[in-house]
């Protein structure tokens, strides 16, 4: 393997190359591709090594694709997976390519002119079969002469005997999805079934993930989303006059940190703001949307902004979900859509995150970092974790992203609300919301950017559940992490019992799951009147530690304690 240069290698571990300005993306950028050509150059030298031959003394005439396909294919390329997403960064999160199979992307070329012209040699490897397979080159070379490119990313999933067909003919931004299934039956695959057209979320077990909602009948999904868009409708104007001045104030470099809860998550958001106000974060640029009265009061009480949509958000449930896609979680969906929206609507950026996060580092420098590379996208999220075929191709993470307030994330959302029946219907705005972000970013150039999986500054519940050398390095504070998000956690009260042994909780006793009135000793609406009123009774000046699993993470060891998952070893 090619070694980079130290200025390389330092730019890659994101550190400061001498003698330039740390912002100067240009010099880091042209830095990586010198490391990716010097890469590709070290591999063709050592297949002439292995081989014994030159591609540029070849001279064979045999064409890799026959005259019948030359207004489809007229040549072939190679280019490494990691090599190629780091030249273009086309958004999707990307598996680590090298040894796995899927080391190797190809790059066909539809016409004779998009051939590569630097290298002789490689054009002529390209268009005709020399014996030594398909030529491999650095993106650079591979897309110098192509005046547009279309990027497919594929798969196979369920490990099927998967084929794909590529067919001249009008221009589609669709996969058609075929399977050997009887969908009338849900059936998984059966060898002995013909092809026939499925959904694409269909599953090689059975089953469909994707399916339209029905309209029939007093609940059905679709009439309870006419209802509640209706009131939408109604009282945007309204909504959106009240709350500009809020924002006004609130925002600081046009962006704000938005939130929404509900009493029954109540407890979280209590633990995001005391451990941010312990750390020493400024909260003023933060804006709770609480569905009841009781959640702003607690919220306002901690310091927190507030805007109280009670036309819209008064009629959601208060109670806590108690699991993923129940009908309190699916009602804070909603909730969840519109106060990115109304901000976005008047033209301000949006951090959006779940109240189960806590912040290590302020998140807003990262995305307040115009010369990073991911200040070109429109919408950032954070890796879901789950490469399930209901998240493809993103696996956004809807519990903490950055929007930047245009004309494609205004209509973005405004999309998203006006599918509201498929959230009631598919139990997820998450699921929901990565099918728009597909469509939006093919047919309106919406950049989308999901961090990688495997980052360390934006962790979640994959890395809590599956990754025990990094949740080690996070403890002991070795680690570039700006937040930690309990994600991937079948309720409030494992969340609330992962953070006190995580060392991550800061809310005392007296204050968890209660009212402000409670707290306060019956004095309702008084936190209202005390910007900090519950600051002093709620927030431990120390994280609260107490152990509960020994198979989880625990900033001290659990040994003694049970497994949540049987048979889970210590994690010590």
């Amino acid at each position: 393997m090619a070694h980079a240069p130290m200025s390389v290698g330092r730019v890659i571990q994101g550190e400061i190359i001498p003698g330039t300005d740390s912002g100067n993306v240009a010099d880091c950028e042209e830095a990586e591709r010198q490391f990716i050509e010097t890469n590709v150059k070290e591999e063709l030298q050592r297949h002439r090594r292995q081989t014994g031959k030159d591609p540029r003394n070849l001279a064979s005439r045999a064409r890799r694709f026959p005259k019948s396909m030359e207004k489809i294919a007229n040549g072939v390329a190679r280019v490494k997976k990691d090599d190629l997403d780091g030249f273009f960064d086309f958004g999707n999160p990307m598996d680590w390519g090298r040894g796995t199979g899927e080391e190797d992307a190809i790059v066909l070329y539809q016409s004779k002119k998009a051939l590569p012209s630097t290298d002789e040699s490689l054009a002529h490897s390209a268009e005709y079969d020399d014996g030594d397979g398909i030529p491999l080159t650095d993106p650079r070379t591979a897309t110098e002469n192509c005046d547009a490119m279309n990027v497919v990313f594929t798969s196979n999933p369920g490990n099927t005997q998967q084929c794909t067909a590529i067919i001249g003919n009008f221009e589609s931004y669709h996969v058609q999805r075929w399977m050997k299934v009887d969908t009338a039956k849900s059936t998984p695959v059966r060898s002995d079934l013909p092809l026939a057209l499925v959904s694409r979320g269909y599953a090689s077990r059975g089953k469909a993930n994707f399916y339209g909602p029905p309209s029939d009948g007093k609940f059905s999904p679709v009439r309870r989303h006419w209802k509640a868009l209706r009131t939408f409708l109604e009282n945007v104007d309204s909504v959106l006059e009240d709350l500009g001045p809020v924002l006004e104030s609130v925002a600081r470099n046009n962006a704000v940190v938005i939130l929404t809860c509900n009493m029954g998550q109540s407890a979280l958001l209590v633990n995001f703001a005391c451990s941010t106000r312990r750390r020493g974060f400024d909260l003023g640029n933060i804006l709770v949307f609480p569905s009841d009265v009781e959640t702003k009061e607690l919220a306002e009480g901690l310091g927190l902004a507030t805007y109280y949509d009670e036309k819209n958000m008064g009629p959601l449930p208060s109670g806590e979900a108690r699991r993923y896609g129940d009908r309190n979680f699916k009602a804070m969906m909603y909730a969840k859509v519109l106060c990115v929206l109304y901000p976005l609507i008047l033209g301000y950026d949006v951090l959006f995150q779940d109240v189960d996060i806590v912040w290590i580092r302020d998140p807003m420098e990262y995305f307040d970092n115009k010369s990073s590379k991911v200040s070109q996208f429109d919408v950032i999220f954070q890796h879901d974790g789950s490469n399930s075929v209901r998240y493809a191709p993103y696996s956004a993470n809807s519990g903490f992203y950055y929007v930047r307030a245009n004309k494609r994330t205004q209509y973005l959302f405004t999309s998203l609300i006006y599918h509201s029946d498929l959230i009631i219907n598919w139990d997820s705005h998450q699921q929901v919301l990565v099918q728009l972000l597909a469509e939006h970013s093919s047919l309106f150039g919406l950049g989308v950017k999901v961090l990688g999986r495997d980052t360390e500054m934006f962790p979640g519940g994959y890395h809590y559940h599956r990754n025990k050398v990094f949740m080690k390095n996070f403890i002991e504070r070795k680690t570039e992490t700006y937040i930690f998000h309990m994600s991937w956690t079948e309720n409030k009260d494992n969340k609330l019992l992962f953070l006190r042994q995580l060392g991550e909780w800061y809310v005392t006793d007296r204050c968890a799951g209660k009212t402000a009135a409670d707290i306060l000793g019956g004095a309702a609406g008084g936190a209202s009147t005390d910007s900090t009123a519950l600051v002093e009774p709620c927030c431990a000046k120390e994280p609260i530690f107490s152990c509960h699993y020994r198979d989880k993470p625990s900033k001290l060891p659990c040994k003694s304690s049970p497994p949540i998952d049987g048979g889970g070893r210590s994690f010590w």
